[in-house]
Order: C-alpha cells, then sequence, then structure tokens
C-alpha cells in the first residue's frame, strides 16, 4: 500500500505545481489557484506522514521528495510545453538514479 501513497504523494505534487504555474500566468486567478495549489500540497503530506510510518524517514522523504520534484517537472513540461534541454534531461536521469540508489542504499 505504501506504494500507492507514494505515487499519490507524487501526483498530488505535480497538480499542486501546474496549478501555481497557471495562477501566475492568470493575474484574476491568482487567488483561487494560490489556494487550490496550497490545498492539494499541503494535503499530500498527509501521504508522506503514512510513508513516515512503513519507512525509515530518510527514505519516506527522499524518494517523497525526489519524485515528486521529477514528477512535477513532467507535468510542467507537458502541461504548458515547456522544452526541456538534453541537460535538464540528464539532470532528470541523474535524479531518478540517484534515488535507485538511494533505495538500494537503504536495504
Amino acid at each position: 500500500m505504501s506504494i500507492v501513497w507514494l505515487f499519490v504523494f507524487w501526483a498530488m505534487q505535480a497538480i499542486a505545481q501546474v496549478i501555481f504555474k497557471y495562477g501566475s500566468g492568470v493575474p484574476d486567478r491568482w487567488l483561487l489557484c494560490f489556494v487550490g495549489g496550497n490545498v492539494f500540497g499541503a494535503s499530500s503530506i498527509w501521504f508522506l506522514m503514512l510513508l513516515y510510518k512503513q519507512w525509515s524517514p530518510n527514505l519516506a522523504l527522499g524518494m517523497g521528495t525526489a519524485g515528486g520534484f521529477l514528477a512535477a517537472q513532467a507535468a510542467l513540461a507537458i502541461v504548458f510545453r515547456a522544452g526541456v534541454t538534453p541537460l535538464q534531461g540528464v539532470g532528470a536521469a541523474a535524479v531518478a538514479l540517484g534515488m535507485g540508489l538511494f533505495v538500494l542504499g537503504g536495504k
């Protein structure tokens, strides 16, 4: 079940960032998007807390934040058609590799 919580956390983090980005470009909706982004972002922490109960805190935080970062980057690139340079792609791959090493190091 903890894998589901991890994916939900990542998804909610990505949704929050998309809402924040949308609000930054539409001045009339700034406050609505600020509140909406915080609803998703802040409530996603509940899933991180569930992970803390199941995993070591270092693993839960590392996997949660790094995966949330990658999910948000992917969502922003897709939704807003923001190009990713090859060097940025290498950076994202390095983060993913780091996540894998972090998991392996914890066993």
